[in-house]
């Protein structure tokens, strides 16, 4: 099935409708962040199975390839499995984000995933320190849970990535965080560049990521020397980096700008289509019959650093995305 997802996604590139999508099935947290207010939404909102399936079978029909099921906290929805296992019955690439480690043990949840067909289970790692770490997410005891459900994790066929945000605790320490996480057993590491947002569905900021872009910069250019070593299965491009580097000094030169409407999405819970979590423009609802693939073809945006999204946009930019793609292939093996 690996192999099928694989060829899936190369036959989608070559037509020109490869498309990424995040799905966010519930707005319900265990994780408290202070850089995200997702956890204060009222009232908590879990997808309807059969409607969400449906949905994914529409994703699957507009190209997309690979599948990011997010929330809030996903493995709170109990159907969570059921979407994987539609995602990879559509021959669609997956991955599923998680913010409490302790869910993965719960529930036979491991197996369950597994048997599915989950190609990468992502988890939020914000510092090498465990009372940092509880701090940021004001999770008691998250290394631990981590831990042991990291050991749990390498008994399956799941492969696990550290989810690594910049901010103000690690953005000058980030080999630190590297090293912690590698000997913890992760497979591979994805930075998240700080970013805010307005939007009324998917509320981003706070303190944390208040950072200075001086600072921001620091930060990814240390994550490019991490990638170079070869030694922590970073997945970001340093290409992709450099662009938002300059995007950082000066918006206007960026050379790549974010592809988030065309060829990476947003599904909210409410099954409505966005560019991404940011901006408030809504494209259609998936359910809608009268929502066409055509409507996917919105204008490039230049107006954020948000890292899923515009690291995504810069291998869909035909002959320009060459030296990324060949990046890509030469760095990270076994991603995707």
């Amino acid at each position: 099935m690996i192999k099928s997802k694989r060829i899936n996604l190369v036959k989608k590139f070559i037509q020109g409708r490869l498309r990424f999508t995040e799905f966010a099935v519930t707005n319900a947290c265990i994780a408290k962040c202070s850089f995200c207010d997702i956890w204060k939404q009222h009232p908590k909102i879990f997808v309807d199975k059969e409607k969400a399936l449906a949905a994914i079978d529409r994703l699957a029909d507009f190209g997309v390839g690979h599948l990011t099921l997010t929330g809030g906290e996903p493995l709170l929805h109990p159907d969570i499995a059921a979407f994987v296992e539609r995602a990879t019955l559509r021959r669609m690439n997956n991955a599923v984000l998680n913010a409490a480690p302790s869910l993965l043990m719960r529930n036979d949840m491991l197996k369950k995933l597994e048997a599915a067909g989950c190609d990468l289970l992502s988890i939020s790692f914000d510092s090498g320190d465990p009372v940092t770490m509880a701090e940021s997410r004001r999770i008691p005891n998250i290394m631990d849970d981590m831990a042991r459900a990291l050991e749990m994790i390498k008994k399956t066929s799941l492969k696990t990535m550290a989810s690594v945000l910049i901010w103000n605790d690690n953005y000058d320490k980030l080999e630190q965080v590297c090293v912690r996480a590698k000997g913890m057993g992760y497979d591979f590491i994805s930075f998240n560049y700080p970013t805010f947002s307005e939007s009324k569905v998917y509320p981003l900021g706070g303190e944390g990521i208040s950072l200075p872009r001086d600072k921001v910069i620091q930060g990814l250019e240390a994550a490019i020397k991490l990638r170079k070593t070869g030694k922590y299965g970073i997945i970001n491009s340093a290409l992709s980096m450099r662009n938002i580097i300059s995007y950082l000094k000066d918006p206007g030169t960026a050379a790549f700008h974010c592809l988030g409407g065309r060829h990476v999405l947003f599904l909210d819970w409410f099954f409505d289509i966005h560019p991404c979590m940011q901006l408030p423009l809504t494209l259609g609802n998936i359910l809608d019959s009268g929502m066409k693939e055509s409507g996917l073809r919105i204008a490039s945006c230049n107006a954020c650093n948000m890292s899923w999204y515009r690291d995504l946009s810069m291998f869909m930019y035909g002959v320009r995305s060459l030296p990324v793609l060949l990046e890509s292939l030469g760095g990270t093996k076994n991603f995707i």
